[in-house]
């Protein structure tokens, strides 16, 4: 009745995640965090305006500094930046150990060397504070499983029983979200209370052309993706050229490189048409 939990809680090493929370004083590295920001840290404005990636991390180790204050009272001289990896059980470049068998300012280290700012360590750790977290199931979630492991929100038989958050079953949406929470708990409150409301749908966007050819240009690295030259050639001028994504400067090399076999597919077509 209540799914099978172990899918979920039974595989640590594929679940797990770390990250680290650094309270920072000025030091060389706030200076680079200015100097990489699209506003001053301390003006209260967006900073990083996202996560930043080290491409050429092991560990594709990333940080952020979000609008500051990041609490309430937090000194003016202070800035908290946030870091996580995707890959923690590599070995670091500077650390030569995975995130999770490192200290705090191994990781701190680790952040420096990719910052470029590694001469100066002591002085970063001097007025750094990291706190690491080792999270064993924060992406449970997401683990593989089949129907039926998941239970219902209102489970089959319950006239007063509902299972609300992110391991129950839910249709259309993605778990890991506030909304998906608060999704479930809709359903639950309005079938058990036999509430006649509809729970707003999803955005369907996985069936939306515009949406799918935009996912597999980022799936190339914004280099366009097979067929894009003949397909611009193909819709240009007419009302459905909008679906394609941005022109980028691949796309267009690719649109010359394949003008002459569109010429010679369409000819081909015309053929066919006129037999």
């Amino acid at each position: 009745m209540f799914g099978h939990p172990e899918k979920f809680n039974g595989n640590v090493n594929e679940s797990a995640w770390m990250s680290a929370t650094l309270t920072c004083k000025p030091s060389a590295l706030v200076n680079k965090v200015k100097e990489l920001s699209v506003n001053d840290p301390y003006s209260g404005k967006t900073a990083t305006g996202g996560i930043v990636t080290f491409t050429d991390s092991n560990w594709v180790m990333s940080f952020t500094c979000n609008r500051q204050p990041h609490f309430p009272n937090q000194p003016e001289d202070t800035l908290v930046l946030w870091v996580y990896s995707l890959l923690m059980d590599k070995d670091g470049n500077y650390s030569k150990k995975p995130m999770p068998k490192c200290t705090g300012n191994e990781i701190l280290a680790e952040l420096c060397h990719h910052l470029g700012i590694i001469d100066e360590l002591d002085s970063v750790v001097d007025n750094t504070i990291v706190r690491s977290t080792y999270m064993p199931y924060i992406t449970s979630q997401f683990m593989a499983r089949a129907q039926g492991d998941r239970p219902e929100i209102v489970p089959q038989g319950c006239t007063n029983l509902g299972l609300v958050g992110q391991f129950v079953e839910t249709r259309n949406d993605v778990v890991f979200t506030v909304e998906s929470s608060v999704r479930t708990a809709r359903v639950a409150v309005y079938s058990l209370l036999n509430i006649k409301k509809q729970v707003p749908d999803i955005d369907p966007s996985q069936y939306d052309i515009r949406h799918l050819l935009r996912a597999a240009n980022t799936l190339n690295d914004g280099k366009g993706f097979i067929g894009e030259g003949l397909l611009r050639k193909l819709l240009k001028d007419t009302y459905y050229e909008h679906i394609l994504p941005p022109t980028h400067l691949d796309s267009k090399e690719e649109t010359k490189r394949n003008d002459s076999v569109f010429s010679e597919y369409w000819e081909s077509i015309k053929s066919i048409w006129h037999k």
